[in-house]
């Protein structure tokens, strides 16, 4: 009984030593350091896919002419798609156009005054006009002497009395108008040239409202996807989908708990979804909004609900031809942390990102 109750002690202490001996080594091993960030994500091109839509001014207009179609690569400004209205504004600018070259052809006609031929006419009314005068007073005057002697009646002096009036009057209104056809007002140049501003003002409400009916490039890219045809009305998802696929990125959703430890410049592998072929590239941008996972893997029971943050990771440039219609593709993005960057702080430091919540 003895012997069984000393070997039951000494296998309780060689039980005990044990796990001290395990506890022990456990606690003096270094603890593991982390070598890359997993995350998920897309393929997307740089400066992200836009949508584009008829600008402001446009609702309700019809797609007339589509000038592209999915794939083509297209330059900044070029003439993607025409609205159903661009005529009727087309047509309104001309007009307006010309109502400006009207004023401008007013007020140079107002600074320039009367025409040569109209006042040498002018000027030879007036003159007429002073020499019959000059006829009627010396009538009037023999008249009032042929009176002195009997010679004449009275109704015969007022008759050349008015005769004489009537040509005084007509004289200095000849005079008058000659003046004024000489004179250039301040005034009516400036009343025109306030209506050339009017009209030019006119002009570009008209250019704008022409070039709304038309949607151009902003940037260049390639069409990714049409959403309206001709003979369809703009809806909210816009006309066409455009991406500058020369620049491709790989967008990756990182957990906001990873982010500290990222730096732009770091090393990242993408692995295509679809096929497992396998990218290289660099971090481009580290996102400052925290949001809702987009990219779902296909586990059920996974977090859906996970914070994250999208970091570009630009690709190399010899991918960038491979995945240019890739767009959307989903991947497997792995990112290598720089040990000596993460070594060469302190201990109990950490790079401070600011992020804004979604």
């Amino acid at each position: 009984m003895m012997i069984v109750f000393a070997a039951v002690i000494a296998f309780a202490y060689v039980k005990s030593r044990a796990s001290a001996v395990s506890k022990t080594a456990t606690e003096s091993l270094p603890p593991l350091k982390r070598t890359q960030v997993y995350a998920l994500g897309r393929l997307e091109p740089a400066g992200t896919i836009l949508q584009l839509t008829p600008k402001s001014g446009n609702e309700g207009a019809i797609v007339e002419r589509l000038l592209v179609k999915e794939g083509d690569d297209v330059e900044a400004g070029a003439t993607l798609a025409v609205l159903d209205n661009h005529a009727r504004r087309a047509a309104a600018l001309k007009e307006a156009q010309a109502r400006q070259e009207a004023a401008q052809a007013r007020l140079q006609q107002i600074k320039a005054g009367a025409k040569a031929g109209d006042i040498e006419a002018q000027r030879a009314a007036v003159a007429l006009t002073e020499e019959q005068s000059k006829v009627a007073d010396r009538e009037l005057s023999r008249v009032k002497e042929l009176q002195k002697r009997n010679a004449t009646t009275i109704e015969m002096i007022d008759q050349k009395q008015w005769e004489y009036d009537r040509l005084q009057l007509e004289a200095r209104r000849a005079s008058a108008q000659l003046a004024s056809l000489r004179e250039i007002r301040d005034v009516d140049i400036l009343v025109a040239e306030k209506d050339v501003l009017a009209a030019a003002a006119a002009v570009m409400k008209a250019d704008a409202d022409a070039d709304a009916s038309e949607l151009l490039a902003p940037v260049a890219g390639r069409v990714l996807r049409i959403h309206t045809y001709p003979g369809e009305r703009v809806s909210d998802v816009g006309i066409l989908e455009l991406g500058s696929v020369r620049e491709m990125q790989a967008v990756a959703e990182v957990f906001e708990a990873d982010v500290s430890i990222l730096e732009v410049g770091m090393e990242a592998e993408i692995k295509l979804d679809a096929s497992g072929e396998l990218l290289t590239g660099r971090i481009a941008e580290i996102g400052h909004v925290v949001a809702r996972k987009v990219v779902l893997t296909n586990d059920p029971v996974s977090d859906t609900d996970a914070r994250v943050v999208e970091v570009r990771v630009q690709l190399n440039p010899e991918h960038l031809e491979h995945v240019a219609r890739l767009s959307n593709a989903r991947v497997e993005i792995s990112i290598s942390l720089q040990e000596s960057r993460l070594q060469s702080r302190p201990e109990g430091t950490t790079k401070l990102h600011h992020f804004h919540s979604l």
